[in-house]
């Protein structure tokens, strides 16, 4: 009887711990590798429940239940591993994209302050303006290389579909910052009556 209730507590135990771990996905592109994380913990939870069952048939009962638990902690400890990276990586996107808000704020500001300049003062500001957007470019370059997935048994790394949408989206940045350089530069030239040298160009 002892050992009936013994099993039944046993085998209520991973589902308790299962419901304490299930993943809250942070985003879209975390959801399939928390589906994969949750499918292997099910898997590999009842083959430990089986093996927990079969220990009750065996002479040394104590000694194939605690090999059983063992292996489960492991596996649980590898599980919530995978998730923590899991997490710490789009907390790197969310802060990645707080900044480039921020940034994109920053430089709509500083345009608009160029538009009311004129002469030395246009040109220095231009300077730190094209200061800003190489340190924009380095940042996305830093966050593009920040962002690889996790997925369980898989080296760490970006995908080639991940790298083509970094590479985009670095681009389109560029392309809008230029697009609007040239304008400033055409309405600083209209201001001033003068045929303004165009501003360079940012490596």
């Amino acid at each position: 009887m002892i050992r009936r209730v013994l099993g039944l507590l046993c085998l209520c135990g991973p589902v308790v711990l299962l419901a304490q771990t299930q993943p809250i996905p942070v985003g879209q592109v975390a959801a399939e590798e928390y589906q994969s994380i949750e499918a292997v913990r099910l898997r590999e939870g009842a083959l430990l429940d089986a093996q927990e069952a079969d220990c009750y048939q065996r002479f040394a009962v104590n000694d194939c239940l605690k090999k059983v638990k063992s292996r489960r902690i492991a596996l649980m400890a590898d599980l919530k591993r995978q998730e923590n990276q899991i997490h710490a990586r789009e907390r790197r996107l969310q802060g990645a994209e707080a900044l480039e808000r921020a940034n994109q704020k920053a430089l709509d500001r500083q345009q608009k302050q160029q538009e009311s300049q004129a002469g030395d003062g246009a040109l220095r500001t231009q300077e730190k303006l094209q200061a800003q957007q190489e340190k924009q470019a380095e940042h996305a370059a830093r966050a593009a290389s920040d962002l690889a997935p996790v997925s369980p048994g898989a080296p760490e790394g970006p995908t080639p579909e991940e790298q083509a949408q970094s590479r985009a989206r670095y681009e389109s940045k560029q392309a809008n910052a230029e697009k609007k350089r040239l304008e400033m530069a055409k309405r600083l030239a209209e201001k001033s009556g003068k045929s303004a040298k165009p501003l360079p160009v940012p490596p």
